[in-house]
């Protein structure tokens, strides 16, 4: 940029630097007709965002109401989210349903280390094996494939 532009635009700022202080301090209401089309344009914008910006401030009754609502929309929007822990695993939705999987295959296993000793008939004879009795053997995998089965269905497609 040469000196005499600088010179130039330093002083074009300078002019609309006044007229926007005049503007706001009601004493100037429209355009000043000035040689420069750019000026000018920029000497109407400022006079069109003067009219749309409120003059004052907003009162105290109208502050306090609008936390009313900020604050009441706020809850409003937190108590919407708040989902309760088992439908976030247990859902077809999720987003991860390996671990659904996991999860069911973990409690299968708890449940098969729950159920399987009551299946042993006591006697005492058979001390030390695993599932003798095909009855307790039959219980344990029709369990095994229900759980199995929910998942499946529950699953997203």
């Amino acid at each position: 940029m040469t000196p005499s532009q600088d010179s130039k635009h330093s002083d074009q700022d300078n002019r609309l630097a006044d007229f926007t202080d005049r503007v706001l301090s009601g004493q100037a209401d429209q355009a000043e007709s000035n040689a420069d089309p750019e000026l000018r344009q920029l000497e109407e914008t400022v006079l069109r965002l003067n009219r749309t910006l409120p003059q004052s401030s907003l009162s105290d009754a109208d502050v306090k109401q609008m936390w009313v609502r900020l604050n009441a929309r706020a809850r409003r929007e937190a108590h919407k989210e708040e989902v309760p822990f088992w439908k976030k695993w247990f859902l077809p939705n999720q987003v991860r349903p390996q671990f659904g999987m996991a999860l069911g295959f973990v409690a299968l296993l708890v449940l098969m280390a729950v159920v399987i000793p009551s299946f042993t008939t006591g006697n005492g004879s058979t001390i030390g094996t695993a599932l003798t009795s095909s009855q307790g053997l039959a219980t344990v995998l029709v369990l095994a494939g229900v759980i199995l089965l929910i998942f499946w269905f529950m699953r997203r497609k």
